[in-house]
């Protein structure tokens, strides 16, 4: 087995790459701005993302790594640290709003005791109805699914308010969406864009 030795920059630290040292061949592949140290994990390992060699007081070489990726955050290597992305963190949370507004229009209405569907498969029956009332096709009452698959009877002006009502309801539902989203755009700290989702 050969020793695995690390490839860095002399004045950066950052590592380079991970090589065997064939033969005493390395040294003829490191450029004069290059330095290289032994590995002690071998030949077989995986390098870690963003690592950099830093000499102690006693002139030992130490090889330093980066810690965890916090979320959104980008790796900086003048302060080798991690450091936020605001745009990744309010990117994230947009797509939080969208879910959550998606979530929130299918989730049902309730009215008079009952939950009805509020989906745009739902209201777009309810148009339907209207229209056949509306042409006369239909008169008195029609049946109505609930969202837990009950049936009510209900008239022209009863379906005619419930339609008005969840249109209502959803329409509210993109307004907190937008404003949420909206909002997002003037927070200039990573604490006050994840507090800046929406509700849970």
């Amino acid at each position: 087995m050969y020793k695995l030795y690390l490839i860095y920059d002399k004045v950066t630290g950052v590592v380079d790459k991970a090589a065997p040292d064939v033969e005493g061949s390395l040294a003829l592949n490191v450029s004069e701005d290059q330095d290289y140290m032994e590995w002690e994990h071998g030949f077989i390992a995986t390098l870690p993302d963003y690592s950099w060699v830093e000499v102690n007081g006693e002139g030992d070489r130490v090889l330093n790594t980066a810690p965890t990726k916090p979320p959104h955050h980008d790796w900086d290597w003048p302060t080798k640290s991690w450091l936020p992305n605001l745009d990744a963190a309010r990117e994230s949370q947009r797509q939080a709003w969208n879910a959550w507004r998606d979530r929130e229009l299918v989730a049902g209405y309730s009215h008079n005791g009952h939950v009805f569907h509020s989906d745009d498969r739902f209201m777009a029956e309810l148009q339907l109805i209207l229209k056949g009332y509306e042409r006369e096709y239909l008169t008195g009452t029609s049946a109505i699914r609930t969202r837990d698959n009950g049936t009510l009877q209900m008239t022209h002006l009863e379906i005619e308010g419930l339609l008005l009502l969840i249109g209502l309801h959803r329409q509210a539902i993109y307004a907190q969406s937008w404003a949420g989203k909206d909002a997002l755009v003037a927070m200039n700290t990573l604490e006050n864009i994840m507090a800046g989702g929406p509700p849970e």
